[in-house]
């Protein structure tokens, strides 16, 4: 029986026993569909953060470059029933002349200064508030927080770094009172030592104790202390279990 060429046996193995069926046009193409709509969703959450306005559905879809298909299960379909229940989206079904909008919800629910006061008010804690936190839905949150610390409205804190608003909270101007002139010049003339170490000597031999003394607690060494030994245990005894029938023939010892 003949050979047949090389060419013949390539030829062979290139061939399929069956043919591969191409998907319906009907099923998706992305075998992560899903995961591919939840990425839509957070482009379209990030969207609406940036815009920090009532948007129609029709914005959002333009935006996401998805085409609005009359199918019952679209993608666009899909993301907008996400949306309406998503917990950083507000969704108004009247807005837009009932055709429903879209906005973003920050954490905090502040976009002013007023808004702001209302809110630590409201609050049961006298928690802070990161200010990174407000700025999610406000963005020029650091300008009026500025304002409201002169007007004595907030306590802020700040970062060392660049000196921007790191922490607030509420204050009541009502509560600041003003220092008589005359004391707060006599305090100023108080001359303080240049040396640290003479300053805490002067306190501690006027009876005070200052913040910069070394802790006693933690510069006293700390005793050794002494391991116990452990009991010496005598030989191990064997047949114990045959104490009740064994007789004692030790006393016939020679």
């Amino acid at each position: 029986m003949a050979t047949p060429p090389a060419s013949a046996l390539s030829t062979m193995k290139r061939k399929r026993p069956f043919d591969v069926p191409t998907a319906p046009a009907s099923q998706p193409q992305d075998a992560n569909t899903g995961q591919n709509i939840m990425t839509q969703v957070h482009f379209a959450v990030e969207y609406l953060r940036k815009k920090d306005k009532a948007m129609s559905f029709k914005d959002i879809i333009t935006y996401l470059s998805i085409p609005v298909d009359q199918d019952r299960d679209s993608v666009a379909k899909t993301i907008r029933r996400i949306l309406r229940t998503h917990k950083r989206v507000e969704y108004d079904k009247d807005g837009f002349n009932g055709q429903g909008s879209f906005r973003y919800r920050p954490v905090h629910p502040v976009r002013n200064a007023d808004e702001l006061k209302a809110y630590l008010q409201s609050r049961p804690t006298a928690q802070g508030i990161p200010v990174r936190e407000l700025k999610e839905g406000w963005p020029d949150a650091i300008q009026a927080i500025d304002g409201m610390e002169r007007k004595g409205e907030l306590l802020v804190t700040r970062m060392k770094k660049d000196n921007v608003p790191k922490m607030v909270w509420q204050n009541d101007p009502t509560l600041s009172q003003p220092l008589d002139p005359h004391f707060k010049a006599m305090w100023h003339t108080i001359p303080l030592p240049t040396n640290p170490d003479e300053l805490r000597m002067k306190l501690e031999s006027a009876g005070l104790k200052p913040t910069s003394a070394p802790n006693a607690n933690l510069l006293a060494p700390k005793p050794k202390e002494k391991k116990k030994k452990a009991p010496r245990r005598g030989g191990k005894q064997t047949n114990t279990h045959m104490l009740g029938i064994l007789r004692d023939y030790s006393h016939k010892r020679k």
